[in-house]
């Protein structure tokens, strides 16, 4: 990588493709120097970090990364839903309609517990039905329709408007109160691997199934409820979201030890005198553009990515519920899922940092781009 790479102003969006080339080198070549089978975020650090501590002769300081913001108790997520109920002499009405069978399975004992997928399928099957159920009773028939009959229709038009009153709600409920959602973004796990980006694919890709179904059910149109079993199956099966606040906070905290390093040094000495580069300084600008330009600088480039499109793809899911978010989410939100806000944002501000620090020392040197 060329030095004058390193020093220009961050840019993820640019650097995503190397990262990805390189990334994508260390999966299918696992053979190659510097991309074993043992390769990790951390190795890669605590490879760059001792040379770094080592070269500039100063004692690596212990990693302090934040504590992990863990995702709210689905107790503090639940909106209330008001349940419209039928009444016995209603829910016989409804076999007009075609809906007692629907509205059985539903109040048994297997649909109170029935997964998010059954739950969302359900109230698109109800509401549907309440619905052409009602279009039956036009103007004139209506005019012709003894007080029952009206009644009846009056019934049919509290449902469907207490319906659509608590859509919102229950989406949300059955999306990011759900169970699946609360071990997506579990901490319990470890990073998202040198390759976060690509690790999450199919997590954004159910989040936006999800998004998909959430439109069509405010449409008032039908949902797939097999497609919806595989998104929540895949989110229950991952730690996508824990393991990227993982990611960039340990990142943060390793970034920091190593901008300790070489403020330490520069605070002791100078690096360089009068600005004629040495052995040293030769040393740390080749740990600069070899160790952490290809190794460190490449990964956080991807992380970054990772973190912007998984951000795009919660954002886009909460925008379908047709509800906005309550306290306990924003907070959590405005920690783990803001760019201008919480570990996204102290992730860019150390990679800054850090990026100031080398330019320091390799001013000192007359190392800089251009300088020799």
């Amino acid at each position: 990588m060329a030095a004058n790479e390193l020093f220009r102003q961050y840019q993820p969006c640019r650097t995503a493709s190397v990262a990805a080339i390189v990334l994508a080198g260390c999966l299918l070549v696992a053979a190659i120097a510097g991309c074993s089978a043992a390769d990790s975020p951390s190795a890669r650090f605590d490879d760059y970090l001792t040379r770094l501590a080592r070269t500039l002769g100063q004692d690596l300081t212990p990693a302090t990364p934040d504590a992990r913001r863990h995702y709210p108790a689905r107790r503090r997520l639940l909106r209330p839903v008001e349940t419209p109920r039928t009444g016995w002499i209603g829910f016989f009405r409804l076999h007009r309609c075609g809906l007692v069978n629907l509205v059985s399975e539903r109040n048994s004992i297997l649909g109170r517990v029935a997964p998010p997928q059954a739950r969302l399928a359900y109230e698109a099957q109800l509401l549907a039905g309440l619905t052409h159920c009602r279009a039956g009773f036009d103007r004139d028939t209506l005019a012709a329709a003894d007080d029952d009959e009206r009644d009846f229709v009056a019934h049919l038009d509290e449902l469907i408007a207490l319906k659509h009153q608590a859509r919102g709600a229950m989406i949300w409920n059955q999306t990011f109160a759900s169970a699946p959602m609360a071990h997506l973004f579990s901490v319990a796990g470890g990073d998202a691997g040198l390759a976060p980006s690509l690790a999450g694919r199919a997590p954004r890709a159910a989040l936006a199934q999800l998004a998909t179904a959430a439109r069509r059910l405010r449409e008032d149109k039908p949902v797939d409820e097999a497609r919806l079993a595989d998104a929540y199956e895949t989110l229950d099966a991952s730690e996508y979201g824990g393991s990227l606040q993982i990611a960039a906070l340990e990142a943060s905290a390793e970034l920091e030890r190593a901008s300790q390093l070489i403020r330490a040094r520069l605070a002791a000495r100078p690096l360089c005198f009068n600005n004629k580069p040495n052995r040293r300084a030769r040393v740390l600008r080749t740990i600069l553009l070899e160790i952490y330009g290809t190794g460190v600088q490449s990964y956080l480039a991807d992380l970054v990515r990772a973190g912007r499109l998984w951000r795009a793809a919660v954002d886009e899911l909460i925008e379908a519920q047709g509800v906005a978010p309550g306290a306990a989410f924003t907070r959590y939100r405005q920690h783990t899922l803001s760019a201008d806000h919480g570990v996204w944002a102290d992730l860019d501000a150390a990679i800054q940092r850090h990026t100031q620090d080398w330019q320091q020392a390799m001013r000192q040197c007359n190392l800089m781009p251009g300088s020799e």
